[in-house]
């Protein structure tokens, strides 16, 4: 029974390492799910899971190493203007429209939005 445990736990790390590396490389989030749940044999829910778990460790390491806020928003918006370009191209106007929401929610531009309504 210890065995079992062990190899779940080996697993587990595996997993966490590989989702990492997926977000990493910039998979997207519903991406990442997908291909770690087809490759590691595991459930969406599971496979979810290991992402946010992967986001949290890229957020604390941002975090701790001092990373300048300013630059990586900047960095985030341009790639999300992108995607928003390249999804329009390809006639997938609900992947543009979150896009331009996580601009929103990046720039804080959502808090101006509530204020004038």
């Amino acid at each position: 029974m210890l065995m079992a445990k062990a190899h779940t736990h080996g697993a587990g790390e595996h997993r966490r390492t590989t989702a990492l590396n997926l977000l990493l490389k910039g998979t997207s989030a519903s991406a990442a799910v997908s291909l770690l749940a087809e490759q590691e044999g595991i459930s969406r829910r599971q496979s979810q899971r290991y992402i946010r778990e992967g986001y949290e460790q890229i957020r604390v390491d941002i975090e701790s190493c001092g990373v300048d806020r300013v630059r990586q928003v900047a960095k985030l918006v341009n790639i999300l203007e992108s995607t928003i370009v390249i999804a329009l191209e390809h006639k997938q106007c609900a992947a543009a429209v979150g896009a331009a929401r996580e601009i929103r929610e990046l720039t804080g531009l959502s808090a101006d939005i509530g204020r004038h309504n």
